[in-house]
């Protein structure tokens, strides 16, 4: 079945191809100019476009480059759908060498300007309405253009000053039909070229055809916009711009004009404080980390603005990711480890979040000792504030792809927003102590940790996962005697010291047992909290034989869970 599921997307693939034949053709002649004809020939392209002798033309200037230079001048020729797919893989280490990530991070929209015509016809288009009707005064010079849309400063009927954000006409098309090519380059390359197939091409232009398809309709930047006003409406000196819905289409986006400087020409340019600005900084970042589980995808200088009273705003909030609270407890737990120097909790977490491939036998050991060797040179002997997060981020993900592990893009996305605003912030104010002030942020999620609230929910979910499985255990059962029954049971089992491990599941049994019988009585105490019966330090007598229950049976629980957990040494020793 696998077999023909290949040939059928072969088959799909080639005619994709062969229906864009003329952008694929320009494809492979950038690719040929910029030096990359070996790879143009393992991938069989210039055969699949018809095109042999395209392979004798080669670009003198191309040599003295290097390969990374290289394959940024040729992303930039590619066009917009091409830049777009570099500046998302340019926050994605953990796929790209370090030198590449170095280049595709300087990428440049390197379009041409849309005539306000044709911007005017989107606009009339997508509002319904004349400009003129719409817009007290708008110039028809670009603010700034982009690969996928112009932005023109402009002045609403009531005086408010705005920016507005305005698709490129045809884009939509140009971007389809470059992902299609992209999707059967994807799969040549993973047939073709076995050593990629670690990368997954595939899986990541499939991740990258849904975020630009989300970038092209401005609704979903609506949406963000508003989640992070309410995220930071009670953050003091934290501005997010308002936008305008009555101006607003999936093609057209109205926002409040927002004033300031990049915030690394702040000090000099505003004279604002370094050491005010830059804690702020990092602080709005733990927020969206630790507090919201929501944060700006791409927090580069010039998407942060300081304003002339020294406000932080932020702008452009096309890509974005998210963090579940589980998701946030290994990013804490990482930087909690770096702040104890604790090697084998680093380790431990790490290895735990990677994506392993299927098939492939990983050392932990050999794993954990690379590990041990970065928070060595980056860690050992340093105070909080000598640590560099974004260098030791850089080198435990250098680490993970030797070991053939990948981070999920969230937590590349976060690792890369952790990096860049450090670096800003140690750009702007080298004394400032990166760790101290993710401190209070910390200590809240680890309040909502092991808060009464969270044992609650963590034992309701214990017991409906537990309720579950025994439902499913009859079914089970009886299609195993079946199977039994009709000679199709098999079994395939390497055991390695058997005594061992049936003393690990014997405890682990135990374990079990306690953690339900736990939460259980958790459950049953917050039940009969404010039953009608009599009282024992203000609770029912029922609640308060459950609460020493409860307290009997989770106490081992907790002894064990600290001895292989981080938390208090942090505070202890950053509080």
């Amino acid at each position: 079945m696998s077999t023909v599921t290949g040939v059928y997307r072969g088959v799909r693939g080639l005619t994709t191809a062969i229906k864009d034949a003329g952008r694929l053709r320009e494809i492979v002649s950038v690719l040929v100019k910029h030096g990359f004809g070996a790879m143009v020939t393992r991938l069989n392209l210039h055969e699949v476009v018809g095109v042999r002798g395209l392979m004798d033309y080669t670009d003198d200037d191309a040599v003295p480059y290097s390969t990374a230079r290289r394959i940024r001048m040729s992303i930039e020729d590619l066009g917009p759908t091409f830049v777009k797919l570099g500046q998302i893989l340019s926050t994605r280490p953990d796929l790209v060498p370090e030198d590449v990530v170095d280049e595709l991070q300087s990428l440049q929209d390197d379009v041409p300007v849309v005539p306000w015509d044709e911007i005017r016809a989107v606009i009339e288009s997508e509002l319904g309405g004349d400009v003129d009707d719409l817009f007290g005064a708008i110039e028809t010079e670009p603010l700034a253009s982009a690969s996928i849309a112009q932005v023109h400063l402009a002045t609403l009927l009531d005086g408010s000053e705005v920016v507005v954000k305005v698709q490129r006409p045809s884009i939509a098309t140009r971007i389809d039909s470059d992902l299609h090519i992209l999707q059967f380059l994807a799969r040549r390359a993973e047939l073709m070229v076995p050593e990629l197939q670690l990368m997954d091409p595939v899986g990541i232009v499939t991740e990258f055809e849904k975020a630009i398809r989300k970038e092209l309709d401005f609704s979903t930047e609506r949406h963000h916009i508003g989640r992070f006003q309410i995220n930071f409406e009670t953050t003091e000196r934290v501005h997010i711009p308002a936008v305008y819905d009555s101006h607003c289409s999936p093609r057209v986006l109205t926002m409040e004009r927002m004033r300031g400087v990049k915030v690394t020409l702040a000090p000099d340019q505003l004279g604002v404080d370094p050491y005010d600005v830059a804690p702020r900084m990092l602080r709005l970042l733990f927020q969206m980390i630790f507090r919201d589980g929501f944060f700006h995808g791409d927090l580069h200088p010039g998407n942060i603005l300081i304003a002339p009273d020294g406000d932080i705003g932020l702008i452009d909030f096309g890509l974005v990711g998210r963090l579940t609270p589980r998701q946030r407890d290994h990013v804490l737990d990482i930087l909690i480890g770096i702040s104890r120097q604790d090697y084998e909790t680093v380790a431990r977490v790490y290895y735990e979040l990677g994506i392993k491939v299927p098939g492939v036998r990983y050392d932990y050991e050999a794993f954990e000792a690379d590990v041990i060797d970065v928070m060595e040179r980056h860690v050992t002997d340093k105070t909080l504030s000598e640590i560099d997060i974004g260098a030791f981020f850089g080198d435990l993900v250098a680490g993970a792809i030797r070991h053939r592990i990948k981070m999920p893009p969230n937590y590349t996305m976060v690792f890369k927003a952790l990096m860049t605003i450090e670096g800003i912030g140690k750009t702007l104010a080298p004394e400032i102590n990166f760790i101290e002030e993710a401190q209070p942020f910390v200590r809240e999620v680890l309040q909502d940790r092991y808060s009464p609230r969270r044992l609650v929910k963590q034992g309701v979910d214990t017991l409906d996962s537990l309720s579950r499985f025994m439902r499913a255990v009859p079914m089970t059962a009886t299609q195993l005697m079946q199977d039994a029954q009709r000679g199709e049971l098999q079994f395939k089992a390497e055991v390695r010291a058997i005594d061992r491990l049936a003393d690990a599941h014997n405890r682990s049994q135990a374990r079990l047992a306690r953690s339900i019988a736990f939460a259980g009585c958790v459950l049953a105490m917050a039940l009969t909290w404010d039953v009608d019966a009599p009282r024992v330090l203000g609770m029912t007598w029922i609640a308060f034989v459950l609460l020493i229950a409860s307290g009997l049976l989770g106490l081992p629980l907790v002894v064990a869970f600290v001895r292989n957990r981080p938390g208090s040494n942090f505070l202890d020793r950053n509080g």
